[in-house]
C-alpha cells in the first residue's frame, strides 16, 4: 500500500490518536475526580469529549487551509 497524500495521513493519524486519548482519558479523570471529591459530581471532567471534538475540527481546519495552498 502506497501513502498518496502524505499530510492527509498524518493528519488522520492525529485525529486517531486524539479520540483514543480522549476515550482513555476521559473514565480516568471521571475517577480521580470523585475520588478526589469524595462524592460522585459533575463538572468539567464530563468536558474531555467535546476537547477532544474541538482538536479535531482545529486539526481538520489546519489541513484543509494548508491544502489550499
Amino acid at each position: 500500500m502506497k501513502i498518496v497524500n502524505k499530510k492527509k495521513f498524518i493528519t488522520r493519524i492525529l485525529e486517531l490518536i486524539t479520540i483514543l486519548g480522549t476515550i482513555i482519558l476521559t473514565p480516568i479523570s471521571i475517577n480521580y475526580a470523585n475520588n478526589f471529591r469524595g462524592y460522585q459530581g459533575y463538572g468539567g471532567e464530563y468536558l474531555i469529549p467535546i476537547l477532544g471534538l474541538l482538536i479535531i475540527l482545529v486539526i481538520e481546519t489546519i489541513y484543509e487551509e494548508s491544502s489550499r495552498r
